[in-house]
């Protein structure tokens, strides 16, 4: 196999009795893709055994992203490796502007870096290579730690937000249980609580799945979440506010109508009484 691109394998088997073989036969495996050829074959066994066997490779050096990269120009193998033949291909666009952006890089080992840029002046690629690792790897580690701060106190700021919203639906709850027989439009009201409250609880578990994919170095994907939780939240707070607004007391001054009739009754009854005991003093004067 090969990593060259546009690549092309050929193979010459020749015998001791003068036969030759070119391989790949149409029998045999051979992919070749954008990156690389990959060829399989079999050699039969011979009475006189194999002389020769000759491989050619045609291809060009690929053009590689990263500063410095090893690549296979041909790899043989039987019931073991025969040949791994590879090359280093050095990307010099890639260093220069890596010196570039580094020197400006916060935490930055500019120390490492000078050393690093005198090893590559010199052709000392690979060394080079090995001390750009290390003054990448410092930065990025700081810029994880830094985005992770970073989101962190967003979080807080969305789990302080979903807190106070949750204190307007604890102080709905407590209305509800406390002062049900006063409240007119309590089937409705508690109804409606039901849903917000499971909105914040949604919102809850959306907060902590943005912690984990925080953790888990997934930025982008937080970055979308917590823009979604914003506006969950936004949208809650408002629901929550009309629900309060909503709530409808009975009046004060709501007198049972059974008791009136009662009350009446009792004081008919007292007239007639009254009567009674006058019409009698009356009789008893005659």
């Amino acid at each position: 196999m090969t990593q060259l691109d546009s690549s092309a394998l050929a193979v010459v088997v020749e015998y001791r009795d003068g036969k030759k073989v070119l391989y790949p036969t149409p029998h045999d495996k051979y992919t070749s893709y954008e990156n690389g050829t990959f060829l399989t074959f079999f050699v039969p066994e011979s009475d006189d055994g194999v002389e020769k066997i000759t491989i050619t490779v045609s291809g060009y050096v690929p053009v590689i992203a990263s500063r410095l990269e090893n690549l296979t120009v041909l790899k043989v193998e039987a019931e073991r490796e025969l040949i791994n033949l590879q090359i280093t291909v050095v990307n010099k666009q890639k260093f220069y502007s890596d010196f570039r952006s580094f020197e400006n890089a916060e935490c930055a080992d500019q120390k490492k870096l000078k050393e690093a840029k005198l090893l590559y002046n010199d052709g000392k690629y690979r060394d080079a290579e090995d001390l750009m690792r290390d003054v990448e790897e410092a930065i990025e580690k700081c810029y994880v730690s830094s985005r992770i701060k970073s989101y962190q106190s967003e979080i807080e700021e969305l789990k302080t937000s979903l807190s106070e919203i949750n204190k307007d639906l604890v102080l709905i709850q407590f209305r509800l249980e406390s002062e049900k027989d006063k409240i007119k439009n309590y089937e409705e009201v508690m109804s409606r609580y039901e849903e917000l409250y499971s909105k914040r609880s949604s919102i809850d578990g959306e907060i902590d799945e943005v912690e984990r994919l925080v953790n888990e170095g997934k930025f982008s994907a937080a970055e979308d979440k917590i823009s979604e939780i914003k506006d969950s939240l936004l949208s809650l707070k408002v629901e929550v506010e009309e629900l309060k607004n909503s709530i409808e007391e009975k009046s004060m001054i709501e007198l049972d109508w059974t008791v009136i009739a009662v009350v009446g009754g009792a004081a008919a009854l007292a007239v007639i009484a009254v009567a009674a005991v006058m019409n009698s003093r009356r009789k008893d004067k005659w």
